[in-house]
């Protein structure tokens, strides 16, 4: 195996693979602890949206278990129940993380969009002929 093939190995591992690996984690961190910071607020100063999303995620539940055939959309019903508060956290961690994708990608992308119209005069050039 030659020197070229070596730092291209699938298998041993990248600092550019770690760094995604850490900034994915630090991402699913911060966005959970934010929703839970936000239910602890709900809880202790607006009430309403707690119960406004018990109710929205309750009733989705059972909405799209009355798709499932019977007996199984009772049965996932009855197990998502017994998780009710679990699967409310999730359900806002999932949907906050998909905001703040949203928030993140958009500028990333027109900054790029930006970049990629400003070429530098030498990179739009042809090649001199050899």
């Amino acid at each position: 195996m030659g020197s070229a093939e070596a730092r291209h190995s699938p298998l041993k591992p990248s600092w550019d693979t770690t760094k995604l690996r850490v900034r994915s984690h630090v991402f699913r961190a911060w966005t959970a602890l934010a929703v839970l910071i936000g239910y602890a607020y709900g809880w202790l100063y607006r009430p309403e949206v707690l119960t406004w999303w018990k109710r929205t995620t309750t009733s989705l539940i059972e909405d799209g278990c009355n798709l499932v055939p019977y007996p199984w959309g009772d049965r996932i019903e009855s197990t998502l129940g017994d998780f009710g508060l679990w699967v409310q956290i999730t359900l806002a961690i999932i949907a906050f993380r998909i905001a703040m994708w949203l928030v993140i990608s958009v500028p990333r992308t027109l900054v790029g969009r930006r970049r990629n119209h400003r070429l530098p005069a030498a990179q739009t050039a042809r090649p001199p002929n050899e």
